[in-house]
């Protein structure tokens, strides 16, 4: 494990390119929507960078994935990887983000439910809540590797969501320890993102930049920790 995040976080030459390809589309992305901020069109062109990011994702990871598995970057070739792998990693971003807002608008459900009800009836339905929410969200989070095995892979979209749960399942204890490393990392670059947003654009940059080299390092490291468990 420990190997494994000493080379996770040992950026070369090729990953800072990597990096700088998110930043980019971060810095165009966010002036861009800041422009059409009053536009009738905004929502359009929200979607559009939405499709954008989850292609630059795609391929940035895959070109990471090329650098770990072939040790060779070949720009035009993440890309064009990009746009096969498009399609299943939308299908999951999708998926998940339909499964949030389920899960959300039961809670917001049950909130009106105990806004009138007597403390005993408020604290049965809540436990009642969280007990009934736990399983699905267990088995949701077991399958946040399916974007990264999709990638590793080239697998198909139901079948990455099941090796991802098969994989997070055996080596929870792992992933946990990795989660908890990034987290703070996480919550750090994104408390400055809120700090110092569209307050001084060169720090607004830099904290552009720490985001893009973050996001790399993670997806690195996840990387790193799914093929050298899957070797063994």
């Amino acid at each position: 494990m420990r190997q494994i995040i000493k080379e996770g976080f040992s950026l070369k030459g090729k990953e800072f390119l990597l990096s700088l390809i998110v930043f980019s589309y971060l810095v165009i992305s966010f002036s861009v929507l800041s422009f059409y901020t009053s536009s009738d069109y905004l929502p359009y062109i929200q979607l559009f960078f939405l499709l954008l990011e989850n292609y630059i994702t795609v391929s940035v990871y895959y070109g990471i994935r090329q650098l770990l598995w072939e040790g060779i970057l070949d720009i035009p070739a993440i890309f064009t990887k990009g746009r096969q792998l498009f399609f299943r990693v939308l299908g999951y971003k999708i998926m998940a983000g339909a499964f949030i807002i389920l899960v959300f608008a039961f809670c917001l459900s049950m909130v009106e439910l105990v806004k009138n009800s007597s403390i005993i009836t408020a604290g049965f339905i809540t436990a009642f809540t969280i007990l009934w929410l736990t399983f699905p969200v267990y088995l949701f989070l077991l399958t946040l590797l399916a974007p990264l095995v999709i990638i590793a892979d080239d697998v198909p979209l139901f079948k990455a969501v099941r090796m991802s749960m098969g994989f997070i399942r055996g080596h929870l204890l792992d992933t946990g320890k990795l989660i908890l490393l990034l987290l703070p990392l996480w919550a750090f670059v994104i408390y400055l993102l809120k700090l110092y947003n569209e307050k001084v654009t060169f720090l607004q940059m830099v904290i552009f930049y720490l985001f893009s080299l973050l996001e790399i390092i993670t997806v690195k490291v996840f990387l790193l920790f799914y093929r050298k468990r899957e070797e063994r």
